[in-house]
């Protein structure tokens, strides 16, 4: 690990995801803030060279955004413990 290496830092990752071409971004490495309004909210992270990406969201896309969130997180937890667990 280098000097500038944080521990837990992941490097980038290429998604593939339905339409032309793969998704590439440096990973998200800290939620810092979330601004709420009426009707959107507004997700501000930075990636891992530092710079800030402010994601609008709408406010009944929240609920969505956490149910797929959770069934990613297991998703993610039953590939590590292996393929006995369901």
């Amino acid at each position: 690990m280098s000097d500038d290496d944080t521990p837990g830092r992941a490097d980038p990752e290429e998604l593939v995801l339905d339409g032309p071409g793969p998704f590439q971004m440096p990973i998200c490495t800290d939620l810092k803030e979330i601004a709420v309004g009426e009707s959107l909210a507004v997700l501000r992270l930075e990636t891992l060279d530092g710079q800030r990406v402010d994601v609008p969201v709408p406010i009944g896309m929240l609920v969505e955004l956490g149910e797929a969130c959770e069934e990613a997180l297991h998703q993610a937890l039953r590939s590590r413990e292996g393929p006995g667990l369901q």
